[in-house]
């Protein structure tokens, strides 16, 4: 058995092919920031591909191995650039820190124990090629909205560090003394959520190092409290929910024999029913359009209808008549346009969404508001928390942070209660069940 295990992990995977963009230098890389001048930076995943990407022997240097299995597990997100950083974002260039996008840090930022811990697997038989598998498979664990998100949690550590003249290997594993020192600096300057977040990103990139974490150790757990209370300025206000009434001045808005106002529809009413945000059903841009995370067009949809001027299964009809015959890998709600099919996202559709309801004197919504309205108009119709829950996606009922207008939906609540206990007891004993059937005739 032990033989079978060790012929299994000295064999490399299947190969798996680099995209274009990353076979020639005059081509886009997925995630080196060119500069001015258009050169490539030398350690460029360009650079990598033609000597020992993958090589199932040691490379020369255990850095330039280290990255060669890093370069390589990122060809398998989807390409792009790294933005030019903003001045409170600027970082010291270091080679275990390249300017990559934020959601690649995770992957792409080392330290010494990262160095250590490659050099382990190798000594015990694991292949470069073994190593690019595992990472490819760590990124699976987290969509790319969430890395990104995280990345900032890595800045504001390198930029903490650097600050206080912390060395590279104090920095993996992160001691909780080091990791208390920086949440006590980031108290007071934003919200205990950020915090906790940028704690979830070094987190993360502990695990991917294969770095013990302390992050919830000594003072850190009474901290974030602290964190949160001292963040309470920085919050932002609750977001209101989309009502039947936002939802009909949009509609008196929009010319649904269009190809935008079919696919606007379509979208809201989705959301609204759906109890979805629109970060689920919209794309951010054209360029971060997946088919492997992303809804098509050529999905299959259920169908059910509700009411008949607010029914979603009409407005994806009506959208589906409108912007007919797409390829099948088209954006779920992309819209016909004079340019060919144009992808709706949800910064477009906030703006036309937000002007229609400021001309309206209705409250300022935001993408989040579709999912709070839509469980609130489930919750005053009578459904179950739990059931909304289910509609929603929700994994345990935290979403009750989200109810608004509990003035309304308590009383119902309570009310339904006690007329089920009425007609329970009225059944048991032989009662009428309307108190208008009951005869007080002796």
């Amino acid at each position: 058995m032990l033989l079978c295990l060790f012929n299994k992990f000295s064999r490399p995977p299947p190969p798996l092919s680099a995209p274009p963009s990353a076979r020639h230098p005059s081509h886009s890389v997925p995630y080196v920031l060119v500069d001015s001048s258009g050169k490539l930076p030398d350690l460029s995943p360009a650079h990598f591909v033609d000597d020992h990407i993958l090589a199932s022997t040691r490379a020369s240097l255990p850095h330039n191995s280290l990255l060669d299995v890093r370069h390589a597990t990122a060809l398998s997100l989807l390409a792009k650039v790294a933005r030019r950083p903003a001045k409170h974002n600027k970082l010291s260039s270091s080679e275990f820190r390249l300017h990559v996008p934020a959601d690649c840090r995770v992957l792409l930022w080392t330290s010494p124990h990262s160095l250590a811990a490659h050099s382990a697997m190798q000594d015990v038989g694991i292949s470069l090629s073994w190593q690019r598998r595992i990472f490819e498979t760590l990124l699976l664990t987290h969509v790319t909205e969430t890395r990104e998100s995280y990345g900032a949690g890595l800045l504001r550590f390198a930029q903490f560090c650097n600050r206080e003249m912390i060395g590279e290997s104090a920095r993996m594993p992160a001691d909780r003394f080091l990791l208390t020192a920086f949440v006590a600096d980031a108290i007071g300057s934003c919200s205990g959520k950020s915090i906790r977040n940028w704690l979830s990103g070094l987190r993360l990139w502990h695990l991917f190092n294969d770095a013990p974490w302390h992050g919830d150790e000594g003072w850190l757990p009474a901290l974030k409290k602290s964190a949160d209370r001292s963040g309470i300025a920085f919050k932002r206000p609750p977001r209101g929910p989309i009502t039947r009434e936002h939802l009909r001045a949009f509609r008196t808005s929009l010319d649904l024999g269009s190809e935008f106002g079919a696919a606007a529809w379509s979208v809201a009413l989705s959301a609204f029913w759906g109890c979805r945000h629109l970060g689920e059903l919209l794309i951010r841009s054209a360029s971060k359009f997946s088919t492997l995370h992303d809804m098509c067009r050529s999905t299959h949809i259920s169908r059910s209808r509700v009411d008949a001027d607010l029914c979603p299964v009409a407005a994806w009809d009506n959208h589906e008549r409108v912007n007919h015959t797409p390829p099948p890998d088209t954006p779920l709600f992309a819209f016909r346009s004079s340019l060919g099919w144009k992808p709706l996202t949800k910064d477009i559709f906030l703006r036309v969404s937000s002007t229609v309801f400021k001309s309206g004197q209705l409250d300022l919504v935001f993408g989040h508001s579709y999912r709070i309205g839509g469980s609130l108009e489930l919750l005053s119709a009578g459904v179950a928390p739990e059931v909304v829950m289910k509609i929603g996606g929700w994994s345990s009922l935290c979403f009750l942070i989200y109810w608004r207008r509990l003035e309304q939906i308590l009383p119902l609540a309570i009310t339904r209660a006690w007329d089920a206990r009425i007609r329970d007891f009225a059944t048991a004993h032989g009662h009428p069940v309307n108190i208008n059937s009951v005869s007080f005739d002796c």
